[in-house]
């Protein structure tokens, strides 16, 4: 009884965490159908190890089987996976009612929602308040969707393809000032920059090998319209900018009715690709001490500058976990909690600490704000990127090369890495005029586009076999009606004859009597008492498949007897 019932709350306990949320790379559709399994097994365990001494709070006309324990988990898995494909499939239309119903009943609420919807679309998940400021969060619990916020296409296939083989950073801005858990910009003098007479404002040193794309993304409110471009930005072909810093420029209003769409030339340059090329660091004011700058020296190691930004890279991969969720449970400082506490964290706790442990190198760092990976649609040259894969980063200003990508996330599901993953056969390309003002882009429910048409098949799947087993159990049950209870009774089988010949024998009995104590009370026993007991209990209470030859010979007994 113990040992059942530690397995029924282990059961539970493990359908919880699973349900909870854990593992997080584990897919929910995978975590859900899972925790179901558990629940349904242990269930099962507890009823099939059950014994005869056990206390029944309520009995049932039968034990219960392992069909109707399989028929009862794939019936609970079709509906889990029907739910699933209805919130998958259903929020745009609910939100279409939705809207409608808000017109009829609340016409004010629905004016000021349309004017805000007028004004634009809100484009990426990086944003700063009024001062240019992004506080690192001191908890976190991140839930990024599907919806496309960045296209980039290449015009000339050969970058195309020089660009999948290396890590792919899309850069919005870039905040280079760290106080107190908050990264800002170092105020500047902002500049009015005008095109030359080629049409192109140049950002940088012209090296004669960007990578020429074109760049489409939607607006954003409250005029937060930055210059997004592969990392690396030289150029930009428009009329004007205005930047404000060497990490920022805000964009003119050239947006047409779904967003952004403009040329621009990169040269984007990562730490592994200088090679074993020397690098010498801009030198930094204000370096951190104390027990961070002792972790970063231990981080960096020893040689040269390159090899110790490249340790503190693998220090910070090798040590740290990658987490959507935080729960800084003492409250602590958000990089203390990450660095010494919880020891996990997502990308731009990641991107400050390396930031932070580079600077102690003395080299000039600062974090960076985009996108990275993406996926890749050969026959467009197109990549997109979606909010699942904002993501923040790690740039060190090095002299003869710039601001270099240093990346200390490890390589996972969500950000990190860089590496874009090319578009299969089934992947359809989304259309930026379409997606830019759809909120659900193509699919959210866990971030796989095609979640519907899995949930939907699995639905089928799991219906069909419950289906199958619940037939089943009734067509064994059917047959099994017809020796036992009042239904035998009621067709006029052998107990019920029984039943009529004993009270015409015993007179004034009284009712509810069990087969074996009926006979028990007969003076004179039939011959046929042994058998008539032994079938009946059988097909009755042990799940034996009545026999129609046997029920026959029963009966005639039965007659005889009387």
């Amino acid at each position: 009884m113990i040992f059942r019932l530690l397995v029924l709350c282990l059961a539970g306990a493990g359908a919880y965490v699973l349900l909870k949320g854990r593992p997080e790379e584990m897919p929910v559709l995978l975590r859900a159908c899972l925790a179901v399994l558990l629940l349904v097994g242990g269930l099962g365990w507890w009823a099939a190890r059950g014994k005869a001494a056990d206390i029944a709070v309520v009995k049932g006309g039968r034990k219960p089987g392992l069909t109707d324990f399989l028929a009862i988990g794939t019936g609970v898995l079709a509906l889990e996976c029907g739910f699933l494909w209805l919130l998958s499939a259903a929020p745009r239309p609910l939100e279409d009612a939705a809207i409608v119903i808000e017109a009829k009943f609340l016409p004010a609420a629905a004016a000021k929602r349309s004017e805000v919807d007028d004004a634009g679309n809100v484009s990426g998940n990086w944003l700063w308040d009024e001062a240019r400021q992004r506080a690192l969060p001191r908890r976190t619990n991140l839930k990024p969707g599907a919806k496309p916020e960045v296209f980039v296409r290449l015009p000339k296939k050969q970058d195309a393809e020089a660009l999948l083989k290396n890590q792919v950073y899309v850069r919005a801005f870039a905040l280079d000032d760290y106080r107190n858990g908050i990264w800002s910009m170092v105020e500047v003098v902002a500049r009015d920059l005008k095109a030359g007479e080629d049409g192109w404002i140049q950002l940088g040193q012209d090296k004669g090998d960007g990578i020429l794309h074109e760049v489409f993304h939607g607006r954003s409110a409250g005029g937060r319209d930055v210059l997004t471009a592969l990392q690396g930005v030289e150029a930009v072909r428009m009329e004007d900018l205005r930047t404000v810093g060497d990490g920022m420029a805000f964009l003119p209003d050239i947006s047409g009715p779904s967003g952004f769409e403009y040329l621009a030339s990169s040269v984007p340059v990562t730490l592994e690709d200088l090679g074993n090329a020397e690098a010498a660091g801009s030198l930094v004011v204000g370096k951190a001490k104390g027990r961070f700058g002792r972790l970063a020296m231990k981080a960096a190691g020893e040689g040269e500058l390159l090899d110790r930004l490249k340790n503190i890279q693998l220090f910070l991969r090798d040590g740290f976990g990658y987490s959507l969720k935080t729960e800084n449970r003492r409250n602590l400082d958000p990089l203390e909690n990450f660095l010494y506490e919880e020891k996990r964290g997502h990308c731009e706790f990641f991107a400050t600490a390396g930031a932070l442990m580079a600077r102690e190198l003395g080299v000039e760092s600062r974090v960076a704000y985009g996108w990275a990976g993406g996926q890749y649609f050969k026959e467009s040259q197109m990549f997109v990127f979606r909010e699942r894969e904002a993501h923040a980063w790690v740039e060190v200003n090095l002299k003869g090369h710039g601001w270099v990508v240093m990346e200390p996330t490890p390589p996972v599901v969500l950000s990190g890495g860089g590496t874009p993953r090319v578009a299969g056969a089934g992947d359809s390309l989304p259309n930026p005029d379409e997606d830019f003002t759809d909120e659900y882009g193509d699919g959210v429910a866990a971030g796989n586009a095609h979640v519907e048409k899995v949930a939907l098949g699995l639905m089928g799947v799991f219906g069909v076999v419950a289906c199958g087993m619940l037939l089943m159990r009734g067509k064994k049950e059917a047959h099994g009606f017809a020796g036992i209870g009042l239904r035998t009774e009621e067709k006029g089988g052998y107990f019920r004859a029984w039943q009529d010949s004993f009270r015409k024998r015993v007179k004034g009995t009284e009712r509810g009597l069990t087969l074996g104590k009926q006979l028990e009370t007969l003076d004179e026993k039939p011959e046929f008492g042994e058998e008539l007991l032994s079938y009946h209990y059988g097909v009755r209470y042990e799940e034996k498949l009545p026999d129609t030859e046997s029920e026959g010979r029963l009966l005639k007994k039965i007659r005889d007897w009387e």
